[in-house]
C-alpha cells in the first residue's frame, strides 16, 4: 500500500489545532517538528522503488543471474521472421504448442472473444503475463510468439486476448468500452483457470513497427483502471494521445488518421464530439488518476517515425510528480532533433547502470529516468520493442 503525505488543507487544520499548545510548550513543538521531518523522510523512501526493481543492473560489483530462460533467438520484434502484422495460428502451434486457442464469453455483449492461453501444470502459484497485440492485427500476431515461449519455459501463465481485433476504424475497436471489457474478461479468465500468483500479474503492450501501434496504448488503459492488480506494466513505443497522433498521421497521409476518425465518429477537431470521444479513448484521459499507484516502464526508440517520442515523454510526465517532469522545451528538443538536452542527461541513471539486453540488441539506452514508480527509457532505435529487457524488468516486480 502506498503512503501519501497529508494534503495542505489537512495540514493547516492540524497546525491550527496545535498552535495554542505549541506556544505554551516549546519542547512539544520541537518534538512535533522533528516527528514531522521523520515521517516525511519515511514517506519519501516508501514511494521510491528498490534499486533492484529498476531497469538495468547496478554497474558496480557482482550481479547475480536472473535464472530466467529466453528460448527464442530473436531479440527485437523487427527481426522476427515475416511481416509485423502476420497472424498465423499454425506458426503458434509449430513454435509453442503448449499454448492453446480458447474462447472467452464477453461480459459486454453476446460476443465470444478468441484468445491464446497457457496454464502451467503446477501446484504452486505462478506469475501471469498478459500480452496485448498491436494496432493492425489480432490475437494470433506472430511477433508475440517469443513472449509465449518465455512464459512456457519459465512456468508462467500466458494470456494473449483479441479484444475486438484490429483497430480498423470500427467504432467498437480502438479502446472502446467493449475493448476494455474484453481485456478485463481475459484477465479474469486467466485467474480462474490457472494458479496465478496475485502479487505477480504483469502487463505488456507495445507497437511493433509500421502498421502496429496499439498494444502499449491499451496496456496503459487497462493498468490505469486497475492499479491494484498489476505488479508491473511495460509499455513500448506507446500511443498516449489519439488527438495529437491523428494530427501527426493526417499531416503525413497515413491510414491511421482515417482509422482514428472512423472509430471516434469523425475528425477530432477541437470542440467536436469526435474530439471528446478521441480524448476519452486516449490513455491521457485516465493515466494521471493512477499516478503513483502503478509501477510502469515506458520505453521508446528516440528515432521513431511511426509514433513520435513525445507521446512517451508526455505519458511519463503524467505519472510523476511535477518537479520530476520533463520540460516542454526539453520535449521539443528531443522530438525535433533526436538529441537529449545536457540538463536532462544529468538526471539520467544510464551512466551508473548496465543494460546488457539492450546492448546485445544493438539498441543502447540513451536516457533512463525514474521517479516514484515510473521509469522512462529512451533507446537508440526506431519503432521497435526488445523482448528480453522488458521481460526481465517485469520479473523483478512484485506487489507487496
Amino acid at each position: 500500500m502506498l503512503l501519501h503525505p497529508l494534503g495542505s488543507a489537512s495540514t493547516a487544520r492540524y497546525l491550527s489545532c496545535r498552535s495554542a499548545t505549541a506556544a505554551q510548550t516549546g519542547s512539544l513543538a520541537l518534538l512535533l517538528a522533528a516527528l514531522s521531518v521523520q515521517i516525511g523522510i519515511g514517506l519519501a523512501q516508501a514511494q521510491e522503488p528498490e534499486s533492484k526493481r529498476l531497469m538495468g543492473i547496478e554497474a558496480e560489483g557482482e550481479t547475480e543471474e536472473s535464472g530466467l530462460e529466453h528460448p527464442s533467438e530473436h531479440l527485437v520484434v523487427t527481426d522476427f521472421p515475416g511481416e509485423l502484422i502476420d497472424a498465423d495460428l499454425e506458426a503458434w502451434q509449430e513454435h509453442v504448442p503448449e499454448v492453446e486457442e480458447i474462447e472467452i464469453d464477453s461480459s459486454a455483449d453476446d460476443a465470444e472473444q478468441p484468445a491464446l492461453f497457457h496454464a502451467p501444470d503446477s501446484d504452486e502459484e505462478r506469475p501471469l503475463l498478459l500480452v496485448l497485440h498491436s494496432w493492425s492485427t489480432d490475437y494470433r500476431q506472430n511477433i508475440d510468439i517469443p513472449l509465449a515461449q518465455f512464459a512456457v519455459a519459465n512456468d508462467w501463465v500466458f494470456m494473449h486476448p483479441d479484444f475486438r481485433g484490429a483497430n480498423d476504424g470500427r467504432p467498437e475497436s480502438m479502446a472502446s468500452d467493449p475493448v476494455i471489457s474484453d481485456m478485463e474478461d481475459a484477465l479474469e479468465y486467466a485467474r480462474e483457470h490457472a494458479n496465478v500468483d496475485e502479487s505477480r500479474i504483469y502487463l505488456l503492450g507495445y507497437s511493433g513497427g509500421a502498421m502496429n501501434s496499439g498494444g502499449a496504448m491499451n496496456a496503459l488503459h487497462l493498468a490505469s483502471r486497475h492499479p491494484d492488480t498489476f505488479a508491473g506494466v511495460a509499455a513500448w513505443v506507446p500511443v498516449y494521445d489519439l488527438v495529437s497522433w491523428h494530427e501527426w498521421n493526417d499531416e503525413r497521409g497515413e491510414d491511421y488518421a482515417e482509422e482514428i476518425a472512423g472509430a471516434c465518429g469523425g475528425v477530432p477537431e477541437e470542440g467536436s464530439e469526435a474530439h471528446d470521444e478521441c480524448m476519452q479513448r486516449s490513455p491521457r484521459a485516465h493515466v494521471p488518476d493512477a499516478a503513483g499507484e502503478i509501477r510502469v516502464l515506458i520505453a521508446h526508440g528516440i528515432d521513431d517515425e511511426t509514433v513520435p517520442v513525445d507521446q512517451a515523454l508526455h505519458a511519463y510526465n503524467d505519472l510523476v510528480a511535477e518537479d520530476a517532469r520533463i520540460s516542454r522545451e526539453q520535449i521539443e528538443a528531443i522530438t525535433a532533433h533526436g538529441e537529449i538536452p545536457e540538463a536532462l542527461l544529468e538526471s539520467s541513471l544510464h551512466e551508473q547502470r548496465d543494460y546488457p539486453f539492450f546492448d546485445e540488441a544493438e539498441a543502447p539506452v540513451l536516457l533512463h529516468l525514474q521517479s516514484g514508480l515510473a521509469e522512462l527509457a529512451l533507446f537508440d532505435g526506431e519503432h521497435d520493442m526488445l523482448y528480453r529487457p522488458g521481460l526481465e524488468w517485469l520479473a523483478l516486480q512484485e506487489r507487496d
